[in-house]
């Protein structure tokens, strides 16, 4: 019987419990005992998503050698199948075809079959996916599925396909013949000889080695054709589906800053808005949604991934930073209380993310039938609410409705003739009371895989924020997550990518380095302490040792497993930015910390190689546009703030450094008689308080201006950067 038709019809029984989750729970958990009828090896595996596959009658394997060698031995052609735990469609094409017992006796009697977690293997990912995009003529998505050869090579790619043909779509089963009769013929060695050919033609560009460092006409071509692609009514790039690309937003908040462009803060404003108002930021709980699936930001599909959450905080936080409106500020910290409340282990480390379904539907967790707000919070005192958040009879999603606003509340409150504090708080208490009867919801499942690279992206924006807002509790959450990386994820100078359930698994890429080091980074900047720096420094050592392209890029991994059919360099953004445009600000801000030029040579080397790839699409390369421009401008100031013995204006001049909009600063805060940070930074034991009072300096490519000891200069001074 399938687990979510089950716990619908014992909905009511979980009512007579009076909505206790401990008893939901418990009959979930008596389902899943009672319903495995097929066990396969993914049981032994920790990735929640795995374990989603481990009862299903296809006889899945994890990727390794196990199945590698079998497809060698057998000759058999391998069914690669790429998903995430939260991802809907994922979940659609289990239910559909997994499940299936027919479909999966095909599947078992002609391929060896294998499930990636992307999450856990992103390298696997990355590599198949590319193939894909090449391979298909619509977009590539999850869950990916690929065929290939027993030596790895693909040679025929797609995404969700039904059970059986349907609306023109062909259905998996209708795939399997078709691959079962091309193989079984003379077609194998055209086959074999085509996917072969895929992979060369791959091969050949691995790594680019760039002669020039793009110039600053590169910066504005970026900025006019995201410009022209964005929506300038509802924010983000025009079209359906919408991802919340939040380090774009950071990018036109520079060219606002540096090149005065009043519609690159129009288009981040509105997006900020839009986004924000639309049913892809959860109104009742706090945080975004993966993307939405129109134009307005309202129809989202509901899973909630840590990354976004941790870039989009940052791009509210640089809205605030620049604009003053409070209610970004509020959002960014709103999204954060999300995070905290609810992806954070006791241990310290956030969790992955929520999923998208609930009993087999998709967003019940999250929307509401008119008659529950009624219910809720009365039907005269919840007008004014439903009004506002769109609550109506018919819904705005399959009968149910995502709370979603179309107006500012001041533009109501305006209309309605009502005070807007007013309003405000009655909203809030209104949103508590819908808050707390969610609760006692059954769940949405929880991905508790520990990443480091998204670890790294919250670290990153948590620190940032907590300066900024000048909350402590922000911060020291950063603090104890990167505590909790160093202590679980990197044992014996090795770093690992993924921890679940006391085990640190997966030897890390490109992207758990850099991100992690872009948080530590500002972990020693906000005056955390010297060991992040360090490990940043040693972290950083490790990728130019072990990852780094000779005159060149950064491979993604680092080369010593040798099933990856091939080793890259990516480039790319995608829903998170980068490997290499991250590390590329690394090494900026390193060099500016440091004055060490190594730090400088290897950005410019990532610089030159990504040159052809920002002069043919530059919107796809956001991230490494932000470093040319971080590159570019001779006034990226390093600040170094000498405390005097009583760490006089402490806090009054870092609030003013941090909610001031310099986005290429670095920062050293200077104690007195710390002789350790003496050792690892020479040129600040010059740089001292001067006249027993705290000094700044502030200094440029290592040329600084006038110290600065005097409260008021030194404010004026930091106000002019």
């Amino acid at each position: 019987m399938n687990i979510s038709i089950t716990l619908r019809k014992l909905q009511g029984i979980s009512y007579e419990f009076e909505h206790n989750n401990s008893y939901k729970i418990a009959i979930i958990r008596l389902l899943y005992m009672k319903h495995d009828k097929f066990t396969n090896r993914l049981i032994h595996e920790k990735s929640t998503y795995l374990l989603q596959h481990a009862h299903n009658p296809v006889d899945w394997y994890p990727w390794g050698k196990e199945a590698f060698e079998k497809a060698r031995e057998e000759s058999r052609p391998i069914f690669l199948s790429i998903g995430y735990s939260t991802c809907h469609w994922c979940h659609v094409m289990e239910k559909e075809s997994f499940e299936n017992e027919e479909i999966a006796k095909n599947l078992n009697d002609f391929f060896i079959n294998i499930k990636v977690d992307r999450e856990e293997l992103p390298e696997v990912d990355i590599i198949y996916m590319e193939f894909a995009q090449s391979m298909m003529s619509g977009a590539a998505g999850w869950p990916l599925n690929i065929i290939l050869t027993p030596d790895l090579e693909p040679f025929f790619a797609t995404t969700y396909l039904p059970p059986f043909n349907r609306n023109g779509l062909m259905g998996l089963m209708e795939l399997i013949e078709r691959i079962k009769e091309v193989w079984l013929s003379d077609e194998r060695e055209n086959i074999l000889l085509q996917a072969t050919k895929i992979v060369e033609a791959f091969s050949q560009n691995v790594h680019v080695q760039g002669d020039r460092i793009p110039t600053k006409e590169l910066i504005e071509s970026a900025l006019q054709i995201l410009i022209q692609l964005a929506d300038p009514i509802y924010g983000g790039m025009k079209g359906a589906p919408k991802f919340p690309l939040g380090y774009q937003l950071n990018f036109l908040l520079r060219a606002a800053k540096y090149s005065r462009d009043v519609k690159a803060l129009f288009l981040v404003e509105r997006t900020l808005d839009m986004m924000h108002r639309g049913g892809i930021y959860d109104h009742v709980g706090g945080g975004f949604s993966r993307y939405s699936t129109d134009e307005r930001w309202l129809i989202p599909h509901f899973e909630k991934m840590l990354y976004d959450n941790a870039i989009l905080i940052y791009s509210y936080l640089e809205g605030w930073l620049f604009t003053k409106k409070t209610e970004l500020k509020a959002i960014a910290e709103e999204t954060i209380r999300y995070v905290l409340r609810d992806m954070t282990d006791s241990s310290g480390g956030f969790y992955s993310a929520e999923d998208a379904d609930l009993e087999g539907i998709e967003g019940l967790f999250y929307t509401w039938k008119y008659d529950e707000i009624i219910n809720l919070l009365g039907e005269d005192h919840s007008e004014f609410f439903r009004e506002f958040y769109g609550i109506t009879k018919k819904g705005n999603f399959e009968g149910r409705n995502i709370l979603n606003t179309t107006q500012s509340l001041e533009e109501f409150a305006s209309q309605k003739e009502m005070e807007k504090n007013w309003l405000e708080e009655k909203f809030k208490i209104q949103l508590e009371i819908l808050y707390k009867a969610r609760k006692e919801r059954i769940l949405p499942i929880k991905d508790k895989k520990i990443l480091s690279s998204w670890n790294g992206l919250m670290i990153f924006s948590l620190v940032e924020a907590g300066m900024s807002f000048q909350n402590k509790e922000f911060v020291n959450a950063a603090k104890s997550a990167a505590d909790f990386i160093k202590k679980n994820m990197w044992q014996e100078k090795t770093f690992f990518r993924c921890w679940r359930e006391g085990v640190a698994e997966h030897h890390s890429s490109l992207d758990e380095y850099a991100y992690l080091i872009r948080g530590l980074i500002s972990l020693f900047e906000a005056d955390c302490g010297l060991e992040w720096l360090e490990w940043a420094m040693e972290l950083s050592d490790i990728l130019s040792l072990k990852f780094k392209a000779e005159k060149g890029a950064f491979y993604y991994t680092d080369g010593t497993n040798k099933d990856f059919i091939i080793r890259k360099c990516q480039y790319a953004d995608g829903a998170e930015p980068s490997g290499n445009a991250i590390h590329c600000e690394n090494l900026l801000r390193l060099h500016q910390i440091t004055g060490d030029s190594h730090y400088l040579s290897q950005a410019e080397d990532i610089l030159r190689a990504v040159k052809k790839y920002l002069e043919n699409y530059p919107p796809g390369y956001i991230y490494h546009i932000m470093n040319l421009q971080r590159y570019l401008d001779r006034q990226s100031p390093t600040l170094t703030l000498a405390l005097n013995e009583k760490k006089e204006h402490y806090h009054e001049i870092l609030k003013s450094i941090y909610q001031n909009f310099i986005p290429h600063k670095s920062l050293i805060v200077r104690h007195v008689n710390d002789q350790k940070l003496f050792d690892f930074l020479p040129y600040l034991r010059e740089q001292k308080p001067i006249d027993s009072k705290t000094t700044l300096y502030i200094c440029f490519q290592g040329v600084c201006k006038k110290p600065l000891n005097s409260i008021n200069e030194i404010l004026k001074g930091i106000n002019s950067l």
